[in-house]
């Protein structure tokens, strides 16, 4: 629908001006073409916007259209003479403006709508991806403005009508300029300016990365160059130890190397004491304007974290938390805090204490995970004083090497790990929370728009709700058997068990149980019933057969019925794993372990007919 909507406005202006360049149309004709061109175009509009916001070749359009309405509806005839004569150089004319306009604005360049086809998000908001799109947006400007001349030149010269002159210099010569020359000129400009800043561009972007060369990094000409995008799976560790390489938490990040290795991993680890992480002042242009101004390594950094494939933060307790370098890169991180991630990759916490608050220093990293894109498989703590020192070495390093598992398992096989309340709490809180301030934080609230997460926590999620095979008449009649069963206890009319020779705790298999349960056929609780179970086992055993009751007698059939009341489709170990209480039944059909077809209130009977 959206595709439709986006293609229908380039069909509704060429027939629209199409009609004033052949066609002789009256003032009334022109005022009613007008008008319907512009709320066409208008709906096309509405329909086609999508996260990326609305087409600005489309504003173009509306703009023209509206441009045509308020001239042939309120304009003499004379002063609007043009707009009939020369329709084509109005059209790039108003898209000269539309272009110019987004420009001056600086809000959204006119060639970002198309660049986000093709770039992820987490490239938008950098200097690298404004700058390319500004200076191909002006030469999109220069194109029209060029394009408008050009189509004027018949018109001004009073050249006789023909074909040439109507269609040819009009369009045709603008077309080829575009094609031409501006097409090009987009598919290889990114790229050069890239390299002219000592960046590789990405040639792809697979793998679940969610940045690409161009890095908040690459803003400063002087940092130095970001790594170029392969296949090889990367897990960065950000240390916040003022210790470095030779501390505990040093000594725990690497416990998990060899894993890592032996996975094919590569494991770099950041250490924050050796880089410049300025403080956060609080000024709140982040959420103004997408990033950060403060000039340090706090960028390239997380450059490194949003375009690795895991993610470890690793700190030592100082003071019940963590260490206050990791605090100033957590607090600087506030511009990524409001603008969850649109994929998600593992991750994990490490926190080590001389035996006070690891725990909880630990959870608190483990929570900040999300603010890069990520997902916790664990947490892993450990009690020293000195380096090296750990109270159970044996059993550090062994949680270490499991974690490490667990993390190589889940980037090589992109696992998720089902949503938690804590990522419902951050989403219904921080959603709300930029919606209501989305005045003042702007850059959050087009980064929720943009990235559908206001569709639902579904959407943010990126998880879905499962659709169980739940029978509205399966409930009623659990709770109808509830009640009878509390009557009947209520009045002492509680059927004694039968013995354990004729129980399905002795069946050995699913045949033998079906085969054995005509033995403890409770015949008062069948009076007048007059129906046909079948089962079709499947699995470790493979049958059909069916139990006949009438007349107040239970018979076993090996075989199929021609017209069972009801059909129980279910593997063998599952239904016996049922019939002796070892799985809950109700359970089970709701997870889809069994199928039922036919009357599901007689499935419910089973029960009362057969016994526990």
């Amino acid at each position: 629908m959206k595709r439709t909507a986006g293609s229908l406005p380039h069909v509704i202006l060429t027939l629209y001006a199409t009609a004033l360049n052949i066609i002789s149309l009256s003032s009334t004709e022109l005022r009613v073409l007008s008008l319907a061109g512009l709320v066409l175009t208008g709906a096309c509009l509405w329909l086609s916007r999508d996260r990326r916001g609305i087409s600005p070749v489309v504003k173009g359009y509306l703009f023209y259209f509206v441009i045509n309405g308020a001239a042939y509806w309120f304009l003499p005839g004379g002063m609007n003479r043009y707009l009939t004569i020369a329709p084509t150089a109005f059209i790039y004319g108003c898209l000269a403006v539309v272009t110019i306009v987004s420009a001056v604005c600086k809000e959204r360049y006119f060639t970002e709508y198309f660049a986000r086809k093709t770039t992820p998000p987490a490239v938008w908001e950098t200097d690298v991806f404004k700058k390319i799109n500004r200076n191909m947006t002006w030469a999109w400007a220069a194109i029209f403005v060029l394009s408008t001349v050009i189509a004027f030149v018949p018109t001004v010269l009073a050249l006789q009508k023909s074909m040439f002159t109507s269609l040819v210099v009009p369009i045709g010569l603008p077309l080829i300029l575009m094609v031409g020359v501006e097409v090009t000129f987009n598919k290889r400009y990114p790229a050069r300016y890239q390299r002219k800043l000592g960046i590789e561009p990405a040639r792809n972007f697979e793998g679940g990365h969610d940045i690409a060369s161009l890095s908040p990094a690459a803003t400063d000409r002087k940092t130095r160059k970001e790594d170029v995008m392969s296949n090889q799976l990367k897990v960065v560790a950000i240390n916040g130890s003022p210790h470095a390489g030779v501390g505990n938490t040093s000594i725990m990040i690497q416990m998990m190397k060899a894993v890592f290795t032996s996975e094919g991993i590569d494991l770099e680890e950041i250490y924050l004491a050796e880089n410049r992480i300025e403080y956060c002042v609080g000024c709140g242009v982040c959420m103004e304007k997408g990033k950060c101004w403060r000039q340090d390594d706090h960028g390239e950094i997380v450059a490194k974290l949003l375009g690795a494939d895991g993610v470890i933060l690793a700190s030592p307790v100082y003071f019940k938390h963590v260490t206050a370098q990791m605090k100033a890169f957590i607090d600087r991180s506030l511009a990524y805090g409001h603008k969850p991630r649109s994929s998600w990759k593992p991750g994990m916490a490490i926190s080590v204490s001389a035996g006070m608050a690891e725990t909880a220093t630990a959870d608190y990293l483990a929570g900040m995970l999300r603010t890069y894109g990520a997902f916790s498989v664990g947490t892993l703590t450990a009690i020293a004083v000195s380096p090296g020192s750990f109270m159970g070495t044996d059993a550090v390093e062994a949680r270490a090497e499991d974690l490490a598992h667990d993390l190589s398992r889940a980037i090589k096989e992109k696992r998720r790990y089902p949503a938690t309340d804590n990522d419902l709490f951050y989403y219904l809180f921080m959603g709300d929370l930029v919606r209501r301030q989305k005045d003042f934080m702007r850059d959050d609230f087009r980064h929720w728009e943009e990235s559908g997460f206001y569709d639902g926590f579904e959407a943010y999620i990126g998880q879905t709700f499962a659709t169980p095979p739940y029978d509205p008449e399966m409930r009623k009649e659990w709770i109808r058997g509830l009640i009878t069963e509390e009557v009947a206890k209520a009045k002492g009319r509680v059927s004694q068990p039968v013995g354990e020779s004729s129980t399905p705790q002795s069946a050995r298999t699913c045949r033998e149980l079906l085969a054995m349960m005509p033995a403890g056929f409770k015949k008062e609780a069948a009076t007048g019933l007059n129906v046909v179970y079948q089962f079709e086992i499947s699995g470790q055993e493979s049958f059909v057969a069916h139990l006949q009751i009438s007349d107040g007698n239970c018979v076993f059939v090996d075989g199929p019925h021609e017209r069972p009341d009801v059909t129980v489709k279910s593997p063998s170990d599952v239904w016996l794993a049922i019939s002796k209480g070892e799985m809950n039944g109700q359970t089970a059909f709701m997870t889809g372990r069994y199928k039922v077809e036919g009357d599901i209130a007689l499935l419910m009977k089973l029960g009362s007919l057969f016994g526990a």
